[in-house]
């Protein structure tokens, strides 16, 4: 018989004796308790039951026999031997000493004492006594009773494929540890837009959470009606996969969980197909009429060939900034983007515009290991970090997949190796799946401190990021302002219970300032070719202090072949940001071209920053310097 098996029937014994034993009534220090005995003893300890911990006995007898048995375990006092007893009046411990205990000490309540007796049972039946003795002093029995770890999550999760979660589970190495964080928070009250191809209103698994279609709480821009996000096509699953990291339904029996099994789901239909710049900027300041958008979660953006300039519509670069300073009623949507799956083609997530921009966080993947996923872009933009996996079994993450035997049938076409059931996937991974769990953290945060700004969700997941459980990649350098950051990794790998206790008494940031220098000759200014000092240009910020957050640079380089080039900046502290050189870009120019690094967030601004710019190949395709421009965002200091 398994322990909660025994648990039950012990509950069904305890309660069927409760009803007719005698009750006790103690004079405890702050009151006078009452307690039912049960016939039942343990290891031969009498037992009581606390009256004050259970309902009625009629209420308790129509409980389920799961529930009847918790309360009665928590109600439960096991007698030791030892009783506490208050000091006697003019000393007298004659009726106390007649109970014959072995000896007594004071206890760490002024006024009473500690008197221990041979067993359980004969300080239990000193209590009898002393219950029929007239003048007898104040007492009670020392009880043991049970207790429950604080560590582990206390409400059950009952979603049959829960177990296969790696990601959220705590015996793993790379985890993102909710802890007992679902017994507080669940996202509930919290609205996530899912923008992507999709997302199937009525999966089984995710109804639960999604809005009504009707109602305009969806949109979608690629085809069908205007308010139905439903993917028309088996191959759309990425958006549904996305939602289920981020909300699917827990605790209710069926599927898996979501890191924020309680939030409520909008799908925003973008990318199944060409999607112009209007429309993007619409779908990232997606608002209904009748409820907030929280966070926006964005699984997608330019290709990752490490050739692509990566740069966004100026209708999308809007959007962003609306949405984070003037939506959630002016503390912002919280935009959570993917950093890019493009390492395995020398890509670097600095050169994505989307993921960069200040008002986002970026995050890139992890692996089983605790090493940078295998396609994982690194970059000075990148925050954070969460589980993404690798591209075989067991490094795959167990999400939900679009309903229906059609896209069962061509993931088991793809991945031969599945074992997932119908509607759900046991194949999904890239920083598209390492998103979502932000996503899902930051609507947890979000229902513990519904006033965090987006640059507070930004700075308290880097802040509490773990670093233990990583390894290899680029090296954590810690910078002026105490924030450790890998180009890999960005501030390490998302710790939810962490986040939480800081999200909790937070003070938000301050009104966010901004200082400017620019560089810009009246000639041209050439680059060395093939030499690794390059160029460097000093920005002396000698204004007003400000307690640094994102860093901008703004470059004009033309340049041939602009893969051969690569931007670093230096703080005074002398932390770098790089965006590292990209052999597969054969392009020509950065012009007007902004990077974006978080490597320095909470630095002063004060002292001599530098920009240098590195033409690392000697190939004969030279390039110019024809202006620079370094913008510090951050808090008066």
């Amino acid at each position: 018989m398994n322990r909660s098996l025994r648990l039950i029937t012990l509950g069904l014994f305890s309660l069927s004796l409760l009803s007719a034993q005698k009750i006790y009534s103690f004079r405890e220090p702050d009151r006078q308790h009452s307690y039912r005995i049960a016939q039942s003893s343990i290891n031969g300890a009498p037992v009581l039951y606390d009256l004050s911990e259970l309902p009625s006995a009629a209420r308790l007898a129509s409980m389920p026999e799961e529930g009847r048995a918790k309360r009665l375990l928590d109600a439960r006092r096991i007698v030791t031997a030892k009783l506490l007893v208050q000091t006697p009046a003019a000393d007298d411990w004659s009726k106390v000493n007649a109970t014959a205990p072995r000896q007594r000490r004071p206890s760490a309540l002024k006024g009473w004492w500690v008197v221990e007796y041979a067993s359980p049972l004969a300080a239990f039946t000193a209590a009898e006594q002393l219950l029929t003795t007239e003048g007898a002093p104040a007492f009670s029995p020392v009880f043991a009773r049970h207790m429950e770890p604080r560590q582990a999550l206390q409400r059950s999760v009952n979603d049959p494929l829960y177990p296969k979660q790696w990601n959220l589970s705590a015996d793993e190495k790379v985890s993102v540890r909710p802890g007992t964080a679902w017994d507080s928070v669940t996202g509930k009250g919290i609205n996530i837009a899912v923008v992507d191809d999709g997302l199937d209103v009525m999966h089984e698994d995710l109804a639960g959470n999604t809005y009504p279609i009707e109602g305009g709480y969806h949109v979608n821009f690629n085809g069908g009606k205007k308010e139905d996000p439903t993917p028309l096509l088996p191959k759309e699953s990425h958006g549904t996969q996305c939602a289920g990291l981020i909300a699917a339904r827990g605790f209710n029996n069926i599927g898996l969980s979501g890191v924020a099994p309680e939030a409520r789901l909008m799908g925003v239909r973008l990318i199944a197909g060409d999607a112009d710049d209007e429309q993007t900027g619409i779908a990232l300041t997606w608002q209904p009429k009748d409820v907030v958008t929280h966070i926006s979660s964005n699984s997608w953006g330019p290709a990752d060939d490490g050739a692509a300039a990566g740069r966004v519509g100026p209708l999308q670069a809007a959007a962003l900034e609306t949405g984070a300073t003037s939506g959630r009623g002016g503390l912002g949507i919280v935009y959570v983007i993917s950093a890019g799956n493009g390492r395995g083609e020398d890509d670097d997530s600095s050169y994505d515009e989307f993921s960069s921009s200040r008002f986002a966080i970026g995050v890139g993947a992890v692996n089983r290991k605790g090493e940078a996923s295998s396609y994982s872009e690194a970059g000075m933009n990148v925050a954070i970090s969460a589980p993404g996996g690798e591209s075989s079994p067991p490094d795959v993450l167990w999400t939900t997949n679009i309903m229906g035997a059609a896209a069962y049938q061509l993931m088991k076409k793809d991945f031969e190796t599945t074992q997932a059931p119908i509607n759900y996937s046991d194949a999904f991974n890239g920083t598209s799946a390492a998103a979502p769990q932000v996503s899902g953290a930051a609507a947890l945060m979000l229902e513990r401190n519904p006033k965090l700004g987006y640059r507070d969700v930004k700075e308290i997941l880097m802040k509490t990021a773990r670093r233990d459980a990583l390894t290899g990649g680029d090296e954590f350098t810690t910078n002026g302002g105490g924030f450790t950051f890998s180009h890999s990794f960005g501030a390490g790998l998302l710790n939810i219970s962490a986040a939480l206790a800081a999200a909790a008494d937070w003070k938000n940031l301050g009104p966010l300032l901004s200082q400017s220098v620019a560089i810009r000759s009246d000639a041209p200014v050439r680059i060395p070719d093939g030499d690794l000092d390059g160029l460097t240009g000093t920005f002396d910020f000698d204004g007003a202090k400000l307690r640094v957050e994102s860093v901008e640079l703004v470059v004009d380089v033309p340049h041939g072949n602009r893969g051969d080039l690569a931007f670093l900046i230096q703080s005074p502290s002398g932390m770098i940001s790089i965006a590292a050189p990209r052999p597969n870009d054969e392009g020509e120019d950065f012009l007007k071209y902004k990077f974006t690094s978080v490597r320095h967030w909470g630095e002063t601004s004060t002292g001599s920053w530098k920009v240098r710019v590195i033409d690392t190949e000697k190939n004969g395709s030279f390039g110019s310097v024809e202006g620079l421009t370094l913008r510090l965002f951050g808090t008066a200091q």
